[in-house]
């Protein structure tokens, strides 16, 4: 039976230190050609270690994956993860490089992980703050359908049928502060076989292997199948600007980025 991560983030994303077990560690040039090309733009001289479990967010569903470092108990850590993605068969590969080019981790060995928490952070900022936006538009556009998410740093945004102008921007704008303000709770529940409304395209990463799907919802006020991160209320992402609204081939996008100087 082939070996699927546990992916551990999905119930519990406040963790930035984890003890697992390594599966096995190679070199990129030794994996598959599916391996391969989740790792295009990684050096060839870099390896894939993969571990029975994992707190690092593999990238997908419109958000970018963690980075880090993995390392024996009680010692630095030897190996920088720069790229985290999951294969078709449910395996988590940690692509990075070895402090040492001539380490490698053993099966069977203690490790532990440590996500880079000011990068998480961020990018749990960013997905929650996409989540907001998808509210407000929500309650103020029910009519207007969802199509697309994304939120990678500089480029974060929400796609919608329809269309959106100038003039919409601070009434969405508006709705964004006070949902903020309102410092609702990120809830996340597990739904047996649900498929929701929201992101359509994480559908697929809040799929559990059982069949059941993740969802987020702000407050209870929406219902998101959503495998990302999230911090833990709508106060924590602070401020959201949206930056722009703009056009193409009916379909707006409302274009959105996090202000700095929020920790947690």
């Amino acid at each position: 039976m082939a070996i699927r991560t546990e992916a551990i983030y999905l119930n519990d994303a406040s963790l930035r230190t984890w003890t697992t077990e390594v599966v096995s560690s190679q070199s990129i040039t030794t994996l598959s050609e599916a391996e391969k090309s989740l790792a295009k733009n990684i050096p060839a001289d870099y390896s894939a270690v993969l571990m029975r479990q994992t707190i690092f967010y593999a990238q997908g569903g419109g958000q970018p994956s963690d980075s880090g470092a993995i390392g024996p108990p009680d010692q630095e850590a030897t190996f920088s993860v720069s790229l985290v993605r999951k294969t078709a068969d449910g395996k988590y590969l940690h692509f990075g490089k070895y402090a040492d080019t001539s380490s490698t981790f053993s099966q069977g060995q203690h490790i532990i992980q440590r996500v880079d928490d000011a990068k998480r952070n961020y990018h749990s900022r960013l997905h929650t703050a996409g989540h907001i936006v998808g509210l407000a538009m929500q309650i103020l556009m029910p009519e207007m359908k969802k199509v697309k998410a994304n939120h990678f740093p500089r480029e974060a945004s929400m796609e919608y049928q329809g269309l959106l102008y100038n003039e919409n921007k601070p009434v969405v704008q508006e709705k964004v502060d006070e949902l903020v303000k309102r410092d609702l709770e990120i809830l996340i529940s597990w739904e047996e076989g649900c498929k929701g409304s929201g992101e359509v395209e994480q559908e697929e990463e809040g799929r559990s292997f059982d069949g059941r799907t993740r969802i987020a919802s702000i407050g209870g006020l929406d219902h998101n199948p959503c495998g990302g991160t999230h911090v833990a209320t709508t106060g924590l992402v602070g401020g959201i600007v949206i930056r722009k609204i703009s056009r193409q081939k009916g379909i707006s996008r409302v274009s959105y980025d996090v202000l700095p100087g929020i920790e947690g």
